[in-house]
């Protein structure tokens, strides 16, 4: 029995014998193989999706970044703008503004002085009628949506001044210099005079910015409006980086105030109806105005102006900004901009793909001047194309 358990162990400890050893190529030549296939999968998948992304109907074609070569084509960017209104302590409408920006890495913009005191109609039967009304009643919300209607597009963002904002704001500067023509005096309810604000040059500071504005009764609101933005945005527009004289207050005004102050700033009045006693839109100078102020709008309602992709045929850039405002006025929205292939086609015209918007298309069409055609095979990334020929300008007289 113990000789027996004895054979056992001596079993199970015996060493085994080592395993042959691997050929030479199992051991380098095989791993070196699998490292080079998986290297060229890695590349050859890289250079197929390149070539994927570069190419049409099966053929390997370069991106054109040019914009004045032929082929060229981008997406716009939507116009940045904001609509800046600023309420007192008692939560009433003391100032708006719409401001837009020209160019976003560029900079430069416009600053539109809006009355608080604008009537929206001119047979108002019932309050509210004016925006400070609007205001009063439904807060920034409800003037967003009134300013939307009024100017037929939509504003990236909506910003509401506080007297603790404008104290922020304005910190940077020692003040906002303003020549008052006269002096700005309270007459209280004993008939006792307070001077707010002498007559000649002044310095606004930012806890003064709300109080300053509040003032209306002689009717100069807007005009006092208007010189204090166009003297606190050249000064911000002197500095070599406007950010210099803007806090850092981790607002979205700050950033577009720079970007506006960083290049060409034009400071412009709501176009009013002549009245008498009241302010009222002059609607054919305000289209006209928001033609310019957004030379790429937001649809006031997503989905409601009809997308364009504006094609030059011609290689004569000037007529680009002109058949933008043609567009635009017609109350079409450019999504994308672009060359043609080449730079000889004579015809102007319209052109979409899908049946559906084959009305809107004829109206474009009309509205333009340009003939209309269905073409299946034109680009789908907007509803219809605009493609502009050598003979645009007849066209437009």
């Amino acid at each position: 029995m113990e000789e027996k358990e004895s054979k056992t162990t001596v079993a199970r400890f015996k060493r085994r014998e080592k395993a042959p050893m691997p050929s030479f190529g199992w051991r380098w030549i095989f791993p070196l193989f699998l490292v080079v296939a998986v290297t060229w999968s890695a590349v050859l998948i890289f250079e197929s999706g390149d070539q994927l992304l570069d190419s049409q109907s099966g053929e390997t074609l370069d991106a054109v970044t040019d914009p004045t070569a032929p082929g060229f084509e981008a997406f716009v960017e939507q116009t940045w703008s904001m609509a800046v209104a600023t309420e007192d302590n008692e939560g009433n409408l003391v100032n708006l503004i719409i401001g837009t920006v020209a160019d976003r890495e560029l900079g430069g913009g416009s600053v539109l002085i809006v009355p608080p005191a604008l009537n929206l109609e001119t047979d108002c039967q019932q309050l509210p009628c004016d925006l400070r009304s609007v205001y009063k009643e439904g807060g920034l919300n409800a003037l967003t949506l009134v300013l939307i209607d009024l100017f037929g597009v939509s504003f990236s963002e909506e910003v509401l001044l506080t007297s603790s904002r404008w104290a922020g704001l304005i910190s940077p500067v020692t003040g906002v210099e303003v020549d008052l023509e006269e002096a700005l005096i309270e007459v209280t309810t004993e008939g006792t005079e307070i001077t707010h604000f002498p007559e000649g040059q002044i310095s606004i500071a930012g806890d003064e910015v709300i109080e300053f504005f509040s003032f209306s009764g002689d009717g100069n609101q807007v005009d006092r409006g208007k010189s204090f933005w166009d003297s606190w945005l050249q000064e911000l527009g002197e500095a070599e980086n406007p950010l210099e004289k803007l806090p850092d207050l981790g607002l979205n005004i700050v950033d577009f105030l720079a970007v506006v102050t960083s290049g060409e700033i034009g400071l412009v009045t709501f176009p009013i109806a002549d009245s008498e006693s009241s302010f009222f839109p002059d609607e054919e100078r305000l289209q006209t105005l928001v033609v310019d102020l957004f030379p790429f709008p937001i649809a006031a309602v997503p989905g409601e102006r009809l997308t364009v992709r504006l094609i030059n045929g011609t290689g004569d850039f000037t007529l680009d900004s002109i058949a933008r405002k043609q567009i635009v006025s017609a109350g079409a929205e450019i999504i994308v901009v672009g060359n043609s292939e080449s730079f000889d086609v004579q015809e102007s015209k319209v052109v979409y793909r899908d049946p559906m918007v084959a009305e809107e298309a004829e109206v474009l069409g009309a509205q333009l001047g340009f003939p209309v055609e269905f073409n299946e095979l034109i680009s789908p990334v907007t509803e219809v194309t605009v493609v502009i020929g050598a003979d645009f300008v007849p066209a437009l007289s």
